[in-house]
């Protein structure tokens, strides 16, 4: 009876807390920040390049994820089967894939620093005193 009870208490406890807190956390400043950088990713995808050159770039970052998650995978296990088995070979394994990490992390950094696209740039001319009607940006104001 005395479970039971508690149960219940602890049941009601949790209706009346668990939702103030699943809504706080998505009104937090955090979430809001995260979802203002997705929408604005978002638009710059779309400002930017075109659908095939997008899909490309998300194709190759797939891959990229599928190769370094295959990397550590790979190492986990040859280290799981190292300690289990007490074998020397297999922990010289596990080293091998722990430096093909590194180096693969270290290519990838390379590459993103390396292909930063650039955006373009607009020159904006000078207005010259005696002509107002060649300016870039006219400025109204009342």
């Amino acid at each position: 009876m005395e479970l039971f009870a508690f149960v219940l208490i602890g049941g009601i406890w949790a209706a009346f807390f668990l939702p103030s807190l699943v809504d706080g956390r998505r009104s937090a400043p955090s979430s809001s920040t995260r979802s203002f950088h997705r929408s604005q990713n978002l638009l710059a995808s779309v400002a930017i390049g075109d659908a095939r050159e997008l899909m490309a770039r998300k194709r190759i970052a797939a891959r990229r994820q599928r190769i370094l998650l295959g990397l550590v995978g790979a190492a986990g296990l040859s280290l799981v089967l190292a300690i289990t088995r007490g074998s020397g070979l297999l922990l010289a394994v596990t080293i091998a894939a722990d430096l093909a990490i590194g180096g693969y992390i270290a290519v990838l950094l390379q590459t993103r620093q390396t292909a930063r696209p650039t955006a373009t740039v607009v020159p904006l001319h000078l207005v010259s005193d005696g002509d107002p009607h060649n300016a870039s940006v006219r400025v109204v104001a009342g």
